[in-house]
């Protein structure tokens, strides 16, 4: 089986690009608002170390500015919400509260002018692509009268598919509690993971080994 497993899952990132000269002392500025505005806003993220780290990235020779939220295998714990699902969707609207609010908010500061703020998003990480399988879930059974045999063979075998691919990235204990809640339906006989997926995964929600990354809430 192919396994990848991830330490640092990436919950959320907000991204954020700024007309602004890259020079060192506008870098400083834009990360001295963020952290005033995370350290006002970040609450659970920001407290609960033990769970969550925050990251600010950049792109290099550039003020486009990357706030990311990291979980540890405990960030989706059930012990923590009831239930693994409760968890990721709770997670999820905290992370596009936070998102929302710093977006909002980032222009409204005092070094930070309104039209300096050129383009932003809100981006969810793992939690959101496991999000979306619970979603692609309730579609076909909501569906279920409406398609063929072949088509909900079909589905089914991409939704295991990518349950198999999840499941390969997230931590152990993780990997247990989301497919333990899922059913004979989608938790049985899974395929072999798929080695592109599963790279791409890794890759784009999690922390290379080798990447070194400031956390703010240390």
């Amino acid at each position: 089986m192919i396994e990848q497993k991830l330490n640092f899952i990436k919950v959320s990132e907000t991204y954020l690009k700024f007309n602004l000269e890259y020079t060192k002392s506008n870098k400083d500025l834009v990360k001295e608002e963020i952290l005033s505005l995370i350290s006002r806003l970040g609450g659970k993220f920001i407290n609960n170390k033990e769970v969550f780290k925050i990251s600010i990235e950049y792109d290099k020779g550039s003020l486009k500015t990357r706030i990311v939220i990291w979980g540890t295998a405990l960030c989706l714990g059930i012990t923590n919400y009831g239930s693994f699902r409760a968890g990721v969707r709770e997670i999820i609207n905290d992370a596009k509260w936070l998102s929302k609010n710093v977006i909002e908010q980032i222009s409204t500061r005092q070094h930070i002018k309104q039209n300096q703020l050129i383009r932003s998003e809100k981006r969810t990480g793992l939690v959101g692509r496991i999000h979306d399988i619970y979603k692609r879930i309730e579609k076909l059974e909501k569906n279920t009268n409406n398609l063929s045999s072949r088509e909900l063979k079909i589905e089914l075998e991409k939704i295991k598919q990518e349950i198999s691919n999840i499941t390969a990235v997230l931590p152990n204990e993780n990997a247990q509690e989301f497919l333990s809640e899922l059913g004979q339906n989608y938790n049985q006989n899974l395929p072999v993971p798929d080695k592109s997926r599963t790279l791409y995964l890794t890759n784009r929600y999690g922390l290379k080994p080798d990447e070194k990354i400031e956390f703010i809430n240390e």
